[in-house]
């Protein structure tokens, strides 16, 4: 654990993963176990995360300079996350990512815990998963609270 303040700058971040991918690498700048860390993803079209959770919620921050926005599974939909929003996941809540299929964009992550502690744990097995469709994505709803009472008042009903 780090007793002091410290900055981190994108050419001394670690990096995680690259996907081979160009552009998908997540980065983590901040890892402090106990505490938090932070990092960031950045999603070319197509690029998705299969559905998995973490041992603690997450806060994704959408980047606003991207250049599309993020699609978010849970709750059995697909939800559009715009350049900007931010999105809270509960501990243990199955989610997954994907760029849309012409746009790419970028999120920041934050666990309350080392990269490390907070895991992620596949719920499906990530090579059989596919990124969101383009009917999908022209489908995917907007977060309003109509919208999220609407869903969650369904589901809670039957």
């Amino acid at each position: 654990m780090n007793a002091r303040p410290y900055i981190v700058y994108p050419d001394t971040a670690g990096v995680i993963k690259e996907a081979g991918l160009g552009e998908i690498v997540i980065k983590r700048y901040i890892n402090e176990p106990g505490q938090v860390s932070f990092g960031v993803v950045g999603f070319v079209p197509g690029w998705f995360l299969a559905p998995h959770h973490h041992h603690t919620w997450e806060l994704i921050i959408i980047d606003g300079s991207s250049e599309g926005p993020g699609y978010t599974f849970f709750d059995e939909c697909w939800w559009r996350a715009d350049p900007g929003c931010g999105v809270f996941l509960p501990k243990g809540c199955t989610h997954c990512w994907s760029a849309g299929n012409e746009k790419g964009f970028k999120m920041l992550w934050i666990y309350p815990a080392s990269h490390e502690e907070a895991g992620r744990i596949y719920d499906v097995d990530p090579e059989t998963f596919r990124a969101i469709t383009p009917e999908e994505e022209r489908s995917a709803l907007i977060w309003t609270a109509e919208v999220a009472r609407s869903i969650f008042d369904s589901s809670e009903s039957t």
